[in-house]
């Protein structure tokens, strides 16, 4: 591909020296991969000018076949090296770069040639790469690529492409992650690095449904099994699968009920695995059964979803919160759930991580991840079963962990978590256990899920990863059922963070821009978007001002989850909270304040701010989650519970008491979503996997909205004359992938 001979460029104190394949700051270089440089190299010469995504596929990777991440990456890898600012992303085109760029020489145009290295494709979806999907991409039934172009149409990528590429990408990914992290060490905790560059992991696909949530490996790492459902409301179904790639056997049929794999017995023979009523997930049933199918036996009934069982089978763990006594206690009790007893109490406000509970392979400590004394971040923590001795193993503020696993040999753990970085998605990483040293096992933009099994000798894991798509459509409210689709965008999901309408009928939505969440805004029609906030943080759950002059957001700008406001224009960015803990802010009428939701000590209440900052004062004596101001300003609509039982609760903002309270079904989902009607009338929320619900104020039972399609929907809103309505809908392709070669 040609490249220009003996150019410099100079912008800031950078310096770009192209003959030489040198990117200088501060006459220091900066260690760039070949294709990210080359990159970087077509954006500044066409210094701002939209450059077109076919025309840096052809600049870059000339005829080779490769996938939309390839450019992601390369992209995120430049606005690292150089700071965000440089390079615009046009939703659905290109990139523009833009800066004062001084040309300092220009010379003949060579070419350069590019070797790789060897590969070999097995037969079955087994490649040596570090990864090979994207968020426009999945695997077919005969292990190719399939990749979507834009009309919507599949490009079959053959073996030996995919081979190409995958190398290009494994390249890439090695070296760029090692020098990203080089170089914002400083930024990070000292206890969290990468693993070597020349380190190269096999990542094997396991599964090609797209709607995967738990598996657990065998213990010869042979076996595998998972539970998928086609949306959370259409049951959820077990299977057995092979990691040589063999044909998968169904355990358990689907039905209207979750069932999740908790673990394989020690000789591999019996599978232990949860079953609960749907969302009831503190009153299920753990059962076994043998792995190659049989009848199935109770356990123990009336546990958490979350109970695992000890190597030697005789012991569970699980978590018991109480609102009542604010407490979190880590309960174990024989097999049979008989002689319970509280190894660990903490206050809620540090409350365990259920998800995360690990037995070590002696079965003589639990690991777990809990929130910190400041109760903002998480650590990983350890306790001795016998006597309740706690350990805090890792010292790194992370701000999420999902799901933890034991080396056999004890010497560490594995976790999907994300670190301090926060516009990073989920990621896989190994932990000492003697300095709390973190690594990353894998560095990519997919998003790994609260997924993760080991095998018996610790060669090999098996996790989720998982893509999301979005776009937004709208529809007469009177004809729902007539939606069209209005947002395009390549970045695969605009929307799903949050969506509001102005107050002169535009969207102010959130858009992923490679790893950052930003906020945009366009007209009804889908035209004229518009960036509103900076990349490089998570800006979502948008809300705009009755009076047409501010956005106000829940972003992680502070590293924090605080409240910040905006103009409309994006024009004076404004934080208007500073405790952390804060979401789902939205404005009364008179645009004043803002009402948001506040965790305090492990209970979520109302409270509020000014529009320009201050002092902020709690509303709520009682939970209220996801608060929502009613058109005439007098009450809050928001989450609460009550005997034990989710409600959607009535508050008033003058008394702060609630004065009215309504059952909700077991597949609600407040979430960013509890709406009123422009009248008042009625108070909307999201389904858990299809739809949306209408609660009427005056009563009876809540229905859902018609006209709908039959999925789970995200973010969704009435237009200010209410004859409008937008709504997100997306998907999360959810697999499973078995990863070896990483200790």
């Amino acid at each position: 591909m040609a490249v220009s001979k003996g150019a410099i460029y100079e912008f800031d104190d950078f310096r770009l020296v192209v003959g030489e394949r040198l990117l200088l700051r501060s006459d220091k270089p900066i260690a760039m991969p070949s294709k990210t440089f080359d990159l970087l190299v077509a954006l500044v010469e066409n210094n701002g000018h939209l450059v077109e995504k076919e025309i840096l596929y052809n600049r870059v990777w000339g005829d080779a076949i490769v996938e939309d991440a390839n450019l992601t990456v390369q992209i995120s890898a430049i606005r690292k090296a150089l700071g965000n600012g440089y390079i615009k992303t046009v939703i659905g085109h290109g990139y523009r770069f833009s800066a004062d760029v001084l040309e300092k020489g220009e010379g003949e145009i060579v070419f350069e040639s590019e070797t790789f290295s060897r590969v070999t494709i097995e037969k079955e979806e087994s490649i040596d790469v570090a990864v090979f999907d994207d968020e426009r991409s999945s695997v077919s039934e005969r292990g190719q690529i399939v990749r979507l172009n834009g009309s919507g149409q599949s490009l079959r990528v053959p073996y030996f492409a995919l081979a190409l590429g995958g190398i290009i990408l494994v390249t890439v990914l090695a070296l760029s992650g090692s020098w990203l992290l080089n170089r914002n060490r400083s930024a990070l905790n000292t206890a969290a690095s990468t693993i070597p560059a020349d380190k190269l992991l096999q990542i094997r696909r396991l599964t090609s449904k797209g709607t995967g949530n738990q598996a657990v490996l065998s213990p010869d790492g042979k076996f595998f099994v998972y539970n998928v459902s086609e949306n959370e409301n259409s049951g959820y179904s077990l299977w057995l699968g092979q990691t040589n790639g063999n044909s998968d056997l169904q355990l358990l049929p689907p039905a209207e009920r979750y069932c999740s794999p908790r673990s394989f017995s020690a000789d591999g023979n019996w599978l232990y695995y949860v079953v609960s009523e749907p969302r009831d997930f503190g009153n299920a049933t753990l059962y076994k059964m043998p792995v190659l199918g049989g009848v199935p036996q109770k356990v123990v009934q009336g546990v958490s979803i979350y109970t695992f069982v000890s190597p030697d089978e005789k012991q569970i763990v699980y978590v018991r919160n109480s609102s009542e006594n604010k407490t979190s206690a880590l309960v174990v009790a024989d097999l049979n759930g008989t002689d319970p007893r509280e190894v660990v109490v903490r206050p809620l406000a540090e409350a365990f991580n259920s998800a995360t509970l690990a037995w070590s392979s002696d079965g003589k400590r639990v690991a777990f991840a809990a929130r910190n004394g400041s109760g903002k971040t998480l650590e990983v923590f350890s306790t001795n079963v016998g006597n309740g001795e706690i350990r805090q193993i890792t010292t790194l503020d992370w701000p999420q962990i999902s799901k933890l696993a034991w080396f056999s040999d004890s010497s560490g753990l594995v976790a999907v978590a994300r670190d301090q970085n926060l516009h990073d998605s989920n990621q896989v990483w190994r932990i000492d256990y003697e300095s709390g040293r973190a690594q990353k096992i894998v560095n990519d933009l997919l998003h790994y899920g609260a997924s993760l099994s080991l095998s018996a000798d610790s060669s090999a894991l098996v996790t989720l990863q998982a893509i999301l798509e979005s776009n937004i459509w709208i529809a007469p409210t009177e004809n729902l059922a007539g939606a069209r689709q209005i947002t395009f965008g390549s970045s695969g999901q605009e929307g799903w963070f949050g969506m509001d309408w102005t107050a002169d009928g535009r969207i102010v939505y959130a858009v992923r821009i490679d790893k950052s969440l930003t906020l945009w805004t366009m007209d009804a029609e889908g035209k004229n978007a518009k960036q509103v906030t900076s990349v490089g943080f998570l800006d979502t759950l948008p809300s705009a001002t009755a009076d047409g002059k501010y956005f106000v957001f829940q972003s992680n700008r502070s590293g924090e989850s605080e409240i910040w406001r905006v103009q409309q224009d994006g024009t004076d960015l404004r934080q208007l909270t500073f405790d952390g803990n804060n979401s789902a802010p939205h404005t009364p009428p008179d645009s004043r304040t803002v009402v948001y939701s506040h965790d305090f000590e492990g209970v979520d209440y109302a409270w509020r701010v000014s529009i320009d900052g201050g002092e902020a004062k709690r509303i709520t004596n009682a939970q209220c989650t996801n608060v929502r101001v009613s058109p005439d300003g007098k009450f809050l609509a928001c989450g609460s519970r009550s005997d034990g039982k989710a409600k959607l609760t009535i508050t008033s903002i003058e008394s702060g008491e609630p004065v009215r309270s309504f059952d909700v079904p077991p597949t609600y989902n407040f979430t960013g979503s509890i709406r009123w009607s422009r009248d008042g009338n009625f108070i909307s929320y999201r389904d858990w996997g299809d739809g949306i619900w209408s609660q009427a104020m005056s009563g009876g039972g809540p229905k859902r909205l018609k006209g709908l399609p039959s999925e789970k929907l995200y973010s969704f809103q009435w237009s200010p004359d209410g004859k409008q309505f937008a709504f997100t809908r997306g998907r999360s392709l959810r697999d499973f992938v078995l990863i070896s070669d990483f200790k």
